[in-house]
């Protein structure tokens, strides 16, 4: 997921709804079936080690997959896991766009899966829409929204939709009411001001990357930057000296675990994991390596805390750790039900 920030306490409620109107978001077999070509990523680096997960379909045809550029940051080789738990191997990139986020790879075989239909058209504020991908890992997840915005939002240059996606969800697919794909969900943003906004890239510049570029020779995965295509976004960064930065808790509940992870890291185990609770009213000291702080990569800060004797995890998404060290981070709990998080 792009660097984004999550501070709103996130609720799990269950709806019961009846169909009005037949479509493809109201129909389990559709949407099973389009989940068959849709697949969770294990990226690997150059050590054999596993850096992260993501999200991807096959499109044009059964060669193809697409996801986001920054699911494959660093990536060496990818395995795609299908919806039946099959596995299928990518080495090569045909294109990538860093300026949209999209990479179109290739895999190493045919890989036998359909690859899903594309909508190229215009979309509608407020038809019915589908979100297939992969968050935290949890395979093929599925959740139902609506289109927030005609086309494009003018400040995000993304497609807006209210359906569900978290990190790990990059890369997947995001489809109409008439199961075709409109968009690569790529992104999410939520703020003391904001409320369930998930951005997609829209599907119609991976078909332009694809058509312009269909007849290209691929290129091994880890060199996926020499087919860039679009504007490299890379900033100079300035790491300062600090080397630690503060969590303070003034939620007024105790936390129990915070971890520190890359961002589409499948297992938090094996990712920083602070030691004993953050208590109300409380401070703690988080330190992170010389390595940590001057990597080009993204983290998440999660951290466990008990609400009304229901666990709840909150995660503060996209973090550039660069910009954190040396600063506290506040937790505040407003009005009984939002978290709002401030670097001071």
């Amino acid at each position: 997921m792009k660097r984004l920030i999550s501070t709103l306490l996130v609720l799990t409620v269950l709806f019961s709804c009846s169909a009005f109107a037949a479509g493809y978001s109201l129909d389990p077999d559709a949407i099973n079936e389009s989940a068959q070509s849709v697949m969770l990523l294990a990226v690997y680096n150059i050590a054999d080690r596993l850096i992260g997960t993501g999200s991807g379909f096959v499109a044009f045809s059964d060669e193809y997959l697409i996801t986001n550029c920054h699911v494959i940051r660093d990536a060496d080789v990818i395995v795609a896991y299908t919806d039946s738990g099959e596995t299928r191997m990518i080495n090569r990139v045909l294109c990538a766009d860093e300026g949209y986020d999209i990479a179109i790879l290739l895999f190493d075989e045919a890989s036998g899966v359909n690859p899903l239909e594309l909508y190229e058209g215009e979309t509608v504020r407020g038809e019915s829409v589908v979100a297939i991908g992969s968050p935290i890992g949890f395979k093929n997840t599925v959740s139902i929204g609506n289109l927030s915005s005609a086309g494009e939002d003018e400040k995000s240059g993304y497609l807006q939709f209210t359906a569900p996606i978290s990190s790990g969800s990059s890369g997947g697919a995001l489809l109409n009411d008439d199961g075709l794909v409109i968009g690569i969900t790529s992104a999410t943003r939520a703020g003391e001001d904001t409320q369930n906004m998930n951005f997609a890239v829209s599907i119609k510049h991976a078909v332009e990357l694809y058509n312009a570029h269909s007849a290209d020779e691929a290129v091994d995965l880890k060199n996926w930057r020499d087919v860039n295509y679009g504007e490299k976004r890379k900033q100079e960064r300035t790491v300062p000296d600090a080397r630690e930065f503060t969590m303070r808790n003034y939620a007024g509940f105790s936390i129990s675990e915070i971890y520190l992870y890359p961002e589409g890291s499948s297992n938090w185990g094996k990712v920083k994991n602070t030691s004993g609770w953050l208590y109300k009213n409380e401070s703690m000291v988080i330190r992170v390596t010389d390595e940590e702080a001057a990597a080009d990569t993204l983290y998440n800060l999660n951290f466990c805390f008990y609400y009304n004797k229901y666990p709840c995890y909150m995660q503060y998404e996209g973090i550039d750790i660069a910009e954190i060290l040396g600063r506290t981070i506040t937790i505040y709990l407003d009005n009984g039900n939002t978290i709002r998080v401030e670097i001071e």
